[in-house]
């Protein structure tokens, strides 16, 4: 009981020890998207997702499953496109979907859908869907 009070003791005396202000927090500024990083990026994650496919029978469920196959180098990364990547498959993973929207919300920033038909979708300022204009190949 005394080593439990004793260091209840020594914890607020050290969090006491900055005078109560936490400290700042810094974070690097967003990246602006950049579309043409993005959209190679979804063409490389649409051909893995295919060789995937052929190899397993299934769709990968995980980026991390692309690229232990081989199939991918590594998952898209924010710094670099300044885009987030959503991959999500079906619960029996025949089909997927992947859903990309840019880090730093605008009206004009474009946000991107594809599937396993591998056709690219874009919509300005909003979530992208099946439903959104395809990109001209």
């Amino acid at each position: 009981m005394k080593a439990a009070i004793t260091l209840l003791i020594l914890g607020l005396l050290v969090g006491c020890g900055n005078g109560g202000t936490p400290p700042a927090i810094q974070s690097a500024p967003a990246k602006a998207p950049d579309e043409n990083a993005t959209l190679a990026a979804i063409s490389k994650i649409n051909e893995a997702q295919s060789a995937f496919f052929k190899l397993n029978r299934r769709y990968a469920l995980t980026f991390d499953e692309l690229v232990d196959g081989r199939l991918l180098d590594a998952e898209p990364a924010t710094s670099q496109t300044g885009y987030e990547f959503k991959l999500r498959p079906a619960a029996d993973a025949q089909t997927y979907q992947l859903s990309v929207s840019p880090l730093v919300a605008s009206p004009a920033a474009r946000h991107f859908f594809t599937d396993q038909a591998g056709i690219i979708h874009a919509d300005a300022g909003k979530d992208a869907n099946a439903g959104s204009p395809a990109l001209a190949k």
